[in-house]
């Protein structure tokens, strides 16, 4: 009798222990399985397409074996801030002050980005830049709204057009407006901007750029080039409006630029879709914050980078963070 009462409670036990092997084993294959990941930048030759080039050169290796990480060469911080609510990328760089705009559902985004999560922010400083030519003769934004240049910026839904019209409409104008007066405001590729420039067919360009740029450089290098500042009140209104950051690019940051030029500044971020699984995100975290000395390699704008800051909500545009990102943060004391 007794041996059958034990009979009974080691069956009992064994099928307990074999019905919960049977439920681990799923999740540890689902951890295991390949995964095909988009990584939204913008176009190549970008910082931000080499710093989705090195990111994903450093994560893939970490990811199960057998998985992608395909680098996109678009779309910009709203574009990208787009391709991840739609499910067309997984990963994508964007700005802070975006973000909020789409979490938010104002401003460039006609509803919420609710698909959209945080990974981290702060990888970088990136300054509003806006460079005209000597021979153009423009000394100011006053200028420019006036309708008294020929601008060129980055396409619709990157940074550099978007911080544009908000400067334009703090003077109460657009690039409509500046075309009425006589002036233009032209979104053009990398290579038709430079060519632009050394045309004289255009008189500056405007946009986000980092230590390094590379469009920043090759324009610099190319034609005798200067830049602008912000006036105070526009920097207020970016700063009060539109969520930047005010700021003073250092001297000599960019050939020619021997003096100090106000403006205003965001730092880069990493966005996420919530559907990737929360292992891949914790992993993909890990990779980064753990190999901060090679990320300051990738590019000269990530030779600042630290990782201790990149858990601020703010930095992320105050979306919510990936569960597997929060779960590394809190793990480390980050958050």
């Amino acid at each position: 009798m007794g041996n059958r009462n034990e009979r009974k409670r080691l069956s009992r036990w064994t099928t307990a222990v074999v019905l919960a092997v049977a439920l681990a084993v799923p999740s540890l294959a689902a951890a295991a399985d390949a995964v095909q990941l988009r990584f939204a930048t913008v176009g190549i030759g970008s910082a931000w397409y080499n710093y989705g080039a090195g990111i994903a050169d450093l994560v893939k290796p970490n990811l199960p074996k057998g998985s992608t990480v395909d680098v996109l060469p678009i779309a910009g911080t709203v574009g990208n801030m787009k391709l991840l609510q739609s499910g067309e990328t997984e990963l994508g760089l964007s700005f802070p002050n975006v973000a909020a705009e789409g979490c938010g559902g104002f401003g460039s985004f006609d509803k919420k980005t609710d698909k959209v999560r945080g990974l981290m922010g702060g990888l970088d400083t990136y300054y509003y830049g806006t460079f005209v030519t000597v021979k153009s003769g423009i000394n100011s934004w006053d200028e420019i709204a006036a309708g008294k240049a020929r601008m060129t910026t980055t396409r619709v839904g990157g940074s550099g057009e978007l911080g544009l019209r908000q400067i334009l409409a703090l003077y109460g104008s657009s690039k409509k407006d500046v075309a009425a007066k006589g002036g233009s405001v032209k979104s053009l590729k990398r290579p038709a901007t430079a060519a632009a420039i050394a045309d004289g067919k255009a008189d500056g360009w405007s946009h986000v750029v980092t230590r390094g740029h590379p469009v920043a450089t090759e324009l610099t290098t190319l034609a005798d080039m200067k830049m602008l500042p912000l006036s105070d009140a526009v920097i207020k209104g970016m700063v009060e409006k539109h969520g930047w950051v005010e700021a003073v690019i250092p001297p000599n940051t960019y050939k020619g630029q021997t003096g100090p030029i106000k403006t205003v500044k965001a730092a880069t971020n990493i966005m996420i879709r919530e559907g990737v699984s929360d292992e891949v995100a914790y992993i993909i975290t890990k990779t980064i914050i753990e190999n901060a000395a090679k990320v300051r390699k990738v590019h000269a704008g990530l030779s600042g980078f630290d990782p201790k800051g990149v858990a601020k909500a703010g930095l992320v545009g105050n979306c919510p963070f990936h569960p597997g990102a929060a779960k590394y943060y809190k793990e480390k004391g980050m958050m």
